[in-house]
């Protein structure tokens, strides 16, 4: 394997950004859509943010992670009582 070849296997994925994620989970609550499909895109999105505030671990951008998946935790469970 060359150095090259080595050095991008060890670089992380881009990720969206916070605002990114945030519009893009804010789009999730205003879709009419099943029950089941809705919780899987959630769960996907979920998963996309966690990711990102993993890989951020450490710097000012995981603590905006952290903060946007606590926020669609509480709308989630607020959204899933009131359906």
């Amino acid at each position: 394997m060359s150095h090259f070849a080595a050095v991008g296997s060890t670089r992380s994925p881009m990720h969206r950004t916070v605002e990114e994620l945030s519009f893009a989970f804010l789009v999730l609550l205003n879709q009419p859509l099943a029950r089941t499909e809705a919780a899987n895109r959630f769960e996907q999105l979920w998963n996309e943010t966690n990711e990102a505030a993993s890989a951020s671990l450490g710097t000012e951008r995981a603590i905006s992670y952290i903060s946007l998946l606590k926020d669609m935790d509480k709308k989630w469970r607020r959204l899933r009582v009131l359906n």
